[in-house]
C-alpha cells in the first residue's frame, strides 16, 4: 500500500509540474535557512576536535580590580599570573586548568634559519596543561614537555600549513626555525585548526615562558594578560567551580593592600562566550534562547501556511477520486495517511534539496557567514553530526504535517456523495 502511495505521488509530480516544483522549493528555502542558523549554532557551541570538551569547559577570560577602600573600579582586563597561580590553577572542581596569552592581533613573521620562506602565524602562548584540554591531531612530534615549559626552552608546535610553507613537509620535528628573530626548536606539527574553534585556535604554539614579558601584570597582580580555561571535573558544574574560585580568590584578596579582585559572573560557558564574547554583564542565555526559537518557527510557519493553500488546492481537485475510494471502504484514516504520504515525498525532495543550498548558502556567503574575530574560517566535517541532519529530517516532518495535516483533514470530511458528484 505504502509502495502504490509513492508511486502515485511520484505520478502526481509529473502532472502538477508547476505546483510541484513551487512546494520543493517553498520547504527548500525554509529548510535551507533553517540549517544555516542551526549549523552556525553547532559549529559555535558543540564540540569538535580540537575543542572536544566545550560542554565541560568554562572560561575565565577577564578580572576586576577595585580599589580596597572605595570599592572604585580600577581595571578591567586579563588575568594577573599571581591571581592565575594562587586561585585557579589549584582548583579541585576542575580537572585540567591552563593559562593562555593569546596575541590575538600581533601577527609574527615565521621563517626558515636562511630567511628564504616566511609565514605571518598567529601565535598563542600557552602551558603544557593545554595539551591535555584541547585534543589536537599531531602529524609529527609531540607536545613541548613539562620539562621544557619550566626550563623556558625555547621548542614550538607549529600547524601543518606553517611546516610546509617553511620546509615543504609537516616532517619538521627537530628543525629550527626564526619567529620574530628568536630561534625556536620545532617539537611538533599538528592539523590546521579551524577558527571556529577560537580558544584553540592559533598557527604556532609556544611555552608561555618564553616571553620575556609573561609576568607582566598590575594593581598587584590582579590583572595581566593571561586567560584560564578549565575542564570540569565528572559530576561537578559551572557553580562548583564559581563557588570554589570565589573562596579562594577572597583568600588572594586577603593578601593584597591596595586592590582586591572581582571575577563578576565568571566563569562562562561555550554557548555564553560565543553570545556574548565574555562581556562584564551577566546575561540571560534562555532569552538568547527565545529569540532564536522565534525565528526558526516563523522561518518554519510562513512557507508551511503557503504549502498549506498549496496542497488544499490540489486536494479539491482530487475530491472526487478521494470519494470514490471512500465510496470502496477506505476509511478518514486511510485518505489522511495516503495525502500525508504523498506529501512527505515532497517534502523530503524538499529537504534534501534544502540541505544541499544550506551548505551552498554558506559557502557563498562565507565572507559574512563565517567570519570571526580571528578572521574567515573554515567548515569542515568534524563540526557536523547526526544531529544536524536529523533535525533537517524533523523539520521536514513538521512542514509535511503542517502543511497536508489540515487539508488532509478537510478533505477526509467531506460527505461521500458530494465528493463523487464535485
Amino acid at each position: 500500500m505504502i509502495k502504490h502511495y509513492f508511486k502515485q505521488a511520484l505520478r502526481l509530480l509529473k502532472e502538477n509540474k508547476l505546483l510541484s516544483v513551487i512546494s520543493i522549493l517553498g520547504t527548500a528555502l525554509a529548510i535551507c535557512m533553517i540549517m544555516v542558523i542551526v549549523i552556525l549554532y553547532v559549529v559555535n557551541t558543540a564540540g569538535f576536535r580540537p575543542e572536544v570538551n566545550r560542554e565541560r569547559t568554562c572560561y575565565f577570560t577577564n578580572i576586576m580590580s577595585l580599589g580596597k577602600e572605595d570599592g572604585r573600579r580600577m581595571s578591567y582586563s586579563g588575568i594577573g599570573l599571581p591571581l592565575l597561580e594562587t586561585c585557579y590553577y589549584p582548583l579541585q572542581s576542575a580537572e585540567v586548568v591552563t593559562g593562555v596569552l593569546r596575541k590575538r592581533w600581533d601577527k609574527l613573521p615565521a621563517s626558515t634559519m636562511d630567511g628564504l620562506r616566511r609565514y605571518n602565524s598567529q601565535v598563542i602562548l600557552t602551558d603544557t596543561a593545554f595539551w591535555q584540554l584541547f585534543k589536537f591531531d599531531f602529524l609529527d612530534g609531540a607536545p613541548f614537555a613539562p620539562a621544557a615549559f619550566m626550563s623556558g626552552i625555547r621548542e614550538a608546535v607549529v600547524s601543518e600549513s606553517v611546516a610546509r610553507t617553511l620546509f615543504g613537509t609537516v616532517q619538521a620535528t627537530g628543525k629550527e626555525m626564526k619567529l620574530d628573530f628568536t630561534v625556536f626548536r620545532i617539537c611538533g606539527v599538528v592539523k590546521d585548526v579551524s577558527r571556529f574553534a577560537n580558544k584553540a585556535w592559533a598557527e604556532v604554539w609556544l611555552p608561555y615562558t618564553t616571553d620575556p614579558g609573561y609576568r607582566q601584570g598590575w594593581c598587584e597582580g590582579i590583572n595581566g594578560n593571561f586567560q584560564c580555561y578549565a575542564l570540569l571535573k565528572e559530576g561537578k558544574n559551572r557553580e562548583d567551580l564559581r563557588r570554589e574560585a570565589e573562596a579562594r580568590l577572597a583568600s588572594f584578596n586577603s593578601t593584597l593592600s591596595d586592590y582586591k579582585a572581582d571575577m563578576l559572573h565568571l566563569p562562562t560557558t561555550q554557548v555564553e562566550e560565543w553570545l556574548y564574547g565574555g562581556n562584564e554583564k551577566p546575561q540571560d542565555v534562555s532569552r538568547a534562547y527565545l529569540r532564536y526559537g522565534v525565528v526558526l518557527f516563523i522561518l518554519l510557519l510562513v512557507p508551511a501556511l503557503n504549502l498549506s493553500s498549496i496542497t488544499f488546492s490540489r486536494m479539491r481537485k482530487r475530491v472526487a477520486e478521494l470519494g470514490v475510494r471512500r465510496a470502496f471502504g477506505a476509511t478518514k484514516r486511510d485518505i489522511v495517511s495516503q495525502v500525508l504520504l504523498e506529501n512527505l515525498v515532497l517534502t523530503l525532495a524538499g529537504g534534501l534539496l534544502g540541505l544541499v543550498l544550506s551548505f551552498f548558502s554558506l559557502w557563498l556567503l562565507r565572507d559574512w557567514l563565517l567570519t570571526t574575530s580571528l578572521g574567515e574560517a573554515r567548515l569542515s566535517a568534524g563540526m557536523f553530526n547526526g544531529y544536524v541532519f536529523l533535525a533537517a529530517f524533523l523539520f521536514c516532518l513538521v512542514m509535511n504535517l503542517m502543511s497536508a495535516g489540515i487539508p488532509a483533514w478537510r478533505v477526509s470530511r467531506v460527505n461521500i456523495t458530494d465528493s463523487i458528484n464535485s
